[in-house]
């Protein structure tokens, strides 16, 4: 009897060998996967994957996207390199296939997906894509830098935006024509008000995005198409006024209705102090006229940590302010007179319009194209 005993256990020890051997000798699957703290399906396939881990030679990899924007941004990445969108959580990536959340028949496609990549050489693994991903970010960093770049320079070369200062140099000029200091200290003032405005503005839209994509994911590529058309239609909005000019047109100057109040608001400013309270009210009237490309810089930059983000929302901002601070300088040594500064903005108007226009219509298509 104590014979049969130890031949079982010997018997159940060479069982469980064989199959460690067996399991250790195929080949090794990677798993990649995203996945959201709250989710419960994400949690289900965790537990799931933990239960089938002794059997299977697996080497699981998760990403959380709920909280961080740069996994969420691997995860539309890896997802178009798989021809797909990122479409929600969890989101699992096995070879060459793709599957998107969890039950219980979806788990028997899984583990025959894992069975088949264990005993036979698959097409890439994940991971190879991942640093494919890792490539194109640098890429893709570079071109960020000339679409923020771009989308900054169309929003500066408004031409509300120069009237808007000139109307607040105007009014400085008026009640001590002599004291060039006022004039420079106003300036500067009113340009920091819409400077510092306009980023607490940018940190209001990325949120928003972030909250979208967070949230919504599964809309998330079409809201990126519906902001590349809007960047196109904004550019021909421009090239038309060039073409065909017309003072208040929609989407690219302030409406005429705007204009009275707020020339009214702008007349009030006496000291550098009033041009920096006023100039945190004028920005929104600017807001018509300069708030397209703003709004799709937001959305391209909300893919980004905040401190990543943040430097990106400093440069756009600086160079949408530039002109105002040229311009102020200008007229402080004296160089143009501030009747000189308007008449050049409304004889180049019509050409200001267009360089605007085909920035914006450049950079509209290369978001469609998934370029930036």
């Amino acid at each position: 009897m104590g014979k049969i005993k130890l031949l079982i256990v010997l018997f159940v020890f060479l069982a469980s060998l064989t199959s460690v051997f067996a399991v250790n000798d195929t080949k090794q699957v990677d798993i990649v996967y995203f996945y959201g703290n709250t989710c419960p399906h994400c949690a289900a396939f965790e537990e799931w994957l933990d239960e089938i881990k002794p059997n299977y030679n697996i080497n699981p990899i998760g990403f959380e996207v709920y909280e961080n924007e740069t996994n969420r941004e691997l995860a539309s990445h890896l997802a178009s390199e798989y021809g797909e969108s990122f479409r929600g959580v969890p989101m699992i990536f096995i070879c060459d296939e793709v599957f998107v959340g969890f039950s219980d028949s979806l788990s028997m496609k899984i583990k025959e997906k894992i069975e088949h990549c264990s005993k036979q050489e698959c097409i890439d693994s994940p991971l190879d894509k991942i640093k494919v991903c890792s490539v194109q970010d640098t890429e893709k960093e570079k071109l960020t830098f000339a679409s923020v770049i771009g989308l900054a320079v169309a929003d500066s070369i408004n031409p509300c935006e120069m009237a808007v200062l000139i109307l607040a140099l105007v009014a400085l000029l008026a009640k001590d024509p002599k004291n060039r200091k006022k004039v420079l200290l106003g300036g500067l003032a009113f340009s920091s008000a819409i400077f510092i405005t306009y980023m607490i503005y940018g940190g209001i839209i990325i949120q928003f995005f972030k909250f979208i994509q967070g949230y919504f994911s599964t809309i998330g590529s079409y809201v990126r198409i519906i902001f590349a058309l809007l960047a196109i239609f904004l550019g021909f909005m421009n090239i038309k006024d060039s073409i065909r000019y017309k003072p208040g047109s929609f989407g690219t100057e302030m409406p005429i209705a705007l204009r009275p109040l707020m020339k009214k608001l702008v007349s009030n400013i006496t000291s550098p102090g009033g041009a920096f309270i006023i100039g945190v009210f004028v920005t929104l009237f600017l807001m018509p006229c300069t708030m397209g490309p703003y709004l799709i810089v937001g959305h391209l930059l909300s893919g980004l940590d905040w401190l990543k983000s943040l430097p990106w929302l400093i440069l756009y901002n600086f160079i949408f302010v530039l002109p105002m601070i040229i311009i102020t300088l200008v007229v402080y040594f004296g160089m143009k007179r501030v009747e000189d500064v308007s008449g050049w903005k409304d004889k180049h108007i019509r050409k200001l319009h267009f360089i605007a226009g085909l920035v914006l219509v450049v950079l509209g298509i290369a978001m469609l194209l998934g370029w930036i």
